[in-house]
């Protein structure tokens, strides 16, 4: 804790979604930024100034992780960096906040579990991860709906995850472009598509999985996927993602259940509304952009904080996010493979 007993954050990696990661906690009063550390310790300078920050700048990770006054640590470096980051956390200790994806592999996923509830029973940490879909006002009046059965039974889920990715991205080297910092498009940006896909349907049976480069020829892996997915309680859905398509950002998400229906961003429930005749708008912010200004940072820190405050678990903590990439890498396999692939895989 802060000398004025506030939390004391630590950022790792000042790039394109740092800065929001920032302002999320200096929105919540019982968060104080500490310090702030980046490869490029002039990206850390520059924020520093930015955002008017009282902060110390290090030098590296480990320069955050042995600091006494930093109780939780928020990783937005580059996605190549993050099992061991998370690995250091664990041992010493420290809360995290982890950009996706946390594991490019199993080995690295086995290994970061194993770790996380090591540090779990041995210090009570606590855990979220970035899939910002799951805390947009439009996915919680899903969940709400869901949860008060305005749709009944769940038997068909379906989403998507749309967005161009170019040399324009400042991740681009290597996020996308080379495999040595972007594995798949199905664990840099499909994560969101699949964490939706699951807190909606369920634990994953088995998956079959497609790809390919449909014009982008700059890529080193299939920038375009799309796979079917069977439930492990019967239900049935699809879930893919693209970097090359030529629109603006889609998230795509259709559920259908036996008692009504979502469509991306309007929703049919005679449950609800006996006399209702058309598909009704959600009258709140939607799942509609990329921009990582537009994502709700503060909703997923202020629930981060209260886990913490409260010994509870958000839904976005490590032990789904590990489940979330299962998926993800099961894609990938089969799409490799040409076969079903059954989960789990760890």
């Amino acid at each position: 804790m802060t000398k004025d007993g506030k939390y004391g954050v630590g950022v790792f990696g000042i790039g394109w979604v740092a800065g929001e990661h920032i302002k999320a906690y200096l929105n919540n009063p019982q968060c104080e930024i500490v310090a702030l550390a980046s490869r490029r310790r002039e990206s850390a300078e520059s924020k520093k100034a930015e955002l008017n920050l009282d902060c110390d700048i290090l030098d590296t990770y480990d320069d955050l992780i042995k600091r006494d006054d930093i109780d939780i640590i928020s990783m937005c470096s580059p996605n190549f960096l993050r099992a061991e980051e998370i690995v250091k956390a664990c041992e010493a200790g420290k809360h995290f906040f982890a950009e996706k994806p946390v594991a490019h592999n199993l080995d690295e996923l086995k290994t970061i579990k194993a770790a996380y509830e090591k540090a779990r029973k041995k210090h009570g940490i606590k855990t979220i991860c970035g899939f910002s879909i799951l805390y947009y006002n439009q996915f919680l009046c899903i969940e709400s709906m869901i949860k008060k059965g305005a749709l009944g039974d769940i038997f068909l889920v379906e989403t998507d995850y749309w967005h161009e990715l170019g040399p324009w991205w400042h991740g681009w080297t290597w996020g996308c472009y080379t495999k040595k910092g972007g594995p798949s498009t199905s664990l840099l940006g499909g994560v969101h598509s699949v964490s939706a896909l699951l807190k909606i349907g369920g634990d994953v049976d088995e998956i079959y999985a497609v790809e390919t480069c449909g014009h982008r020829k700059e890529y080193e892996y299939a920038p375009t996927y799309t796979s079917v997915v069977k439930f492990k309680n019967g239900a049935i859905g699809k879930t893919g993602g693209s970097f090359e398509i030529e629109s603006p950002y889609y998230f795509n998400i259709i559920v259908h259940g036996s008692k009504g229906s979502i469509l991306n961003d309007k929703f049919f429930t005679k449950e609800v509304f006996a006399g209702q005749e058309g598909y009704q708008d959600f009258n709140c912010t939607l799942m509609n952009s990329g921009e990582v200004s537009h994502h709700p940072f503060s909703a997923i820190v202020d629930a981060f904080v209260e886990d913490i405050e409260n010994n509870t678990d958000s839904k976005l903590r490590l032990d789904f996010t590990i489940k979330v990439h299962e998926v993800c890498m099961a894609i990938d396999t089969s799409a490799a493979t040409g076969k079903v692939v059954k989960l789990p895989l760890l």
